[in-house]
């Protein structure tokens, strides 16, 4: 390979760097002002432009990881079933150890109550 082979890519990555800076460079220019009507308070009665910081509860985020969580192995589930069912006796066993593992996780979560708001 020759170092010419590498040109596409170069000319590639330039016009990246330079579609880019084109694009920083003009919402810098043409972005809105602040305004006095940005600066009256929302409806909620915070005022624009002071930095907020509200503490949530843990139990968003668990069961936001839950959710995920959960959600994933159940995407899932369709293609193992596809995936394995030319395995017969043997996919159907895999199968049933994944749902297993999935419904023994609910059941985990379920007993330590993570689903139950307080």
């Amino acid at each position: 390979m020759e170092l010419s082979d590498y040109l596409p890519i170069l000319i590639f990555f330039a016009g990246g760097l330079l579609v880019g800076g084109a694009i920083l460079s003009l919402s810098k220019i043409v972005r809105p002002r602040r305004t006095l009507v940005k600066e009256l308070p929302y409806e909620s009665g915070i005022l624009g432009g002071t930095p907020v910081r509200q503490r949530f509860s843990i139990d968003f985020y668990l069961t936001a990881m839950l959710f995920i969580v959960f959600d994933i192995e159940l995407a899932f589930i369709y293609p193992i079933a596809v995936t394995l069912r030319d395995d017969g006796v043997l996919g159907l066993v895999v199968l049933a150890v994944f749902v297993f593992t999935i419904v023994e996780a609910l059941a985990y979560v379920w007993k330590k109550r993570a689903l139950e708001w307080r």
